[in-house]
């Protein structure tokens, strides 16, 4: 093997190994980060007055950006949280709880919590939805929602 050819043997070796490093290094910095807005940021949650990640739920889904936290999916109540991430800050979170059904049709609401940023305060939006049919609705229904059906919200 002539030596141009050993140092290009090397150098792509060494690019290899290098990009293997960054990508565990940043696996571990993209999971750390993520871990920081899990169950331990349920006091911040609870301060917010946004729903906590129950205790029993486990993470389904997750990438860079996202964590997909999941209960029980078919009871009545608060079912899925996903926590979305820009770097290693949370930019905002979406609960869904399932309602009832009412004639026959699958209800949900949506409560999605947007983290203050630079040019505006922090937002809540309500969303109902049944089936196919979605409509931004007001605390006051979305509340007037989850006691219809019993459903406490681990937050207030």
């Amino acid at each position: 093997m002539s030596k141009l050819a050993s140092y290009i043997y090397a150098a792509v070796i060494l690019t290899g190994l290098l990009a293997y490093i960054g990508f565990t290094v940043d696996s571990f910095i993209i999971e750390r980060c993520q871990n920081k807005y899990g169950l331990s940021y349920n006091a911040k949650r609870k301060e917010l007055g946004i729903p906590i990640i129950a205790a029993n739920w486990s993470i389904k889904e997750r990438d860079e950006h996202y964590i997909g936290w999941s209960g029980d999916e078919t009871r009545i109540g608060h079912k899925r949280k996903a926590v979305v991430l820009s770097r290693c800050s949370i930019k905002h979170e979406l609960d869904v709880f399932n309602l009832s059904k009412q004639n026959g049709n699958k209800r949900w609401l949506e409560m999605e919590y947007f983290y203050p940023q630079e040019s505006k305060g922090a937002t809540m939006i309500y969303t109902y939805q049944i089936d196919s049919q979605v409509s931004k609705v007001s605390e006051r229904t979305a509340d007037s929602l989850l006691k219809a059906d019993n459903i406490q919200v681990d937050i207030r």
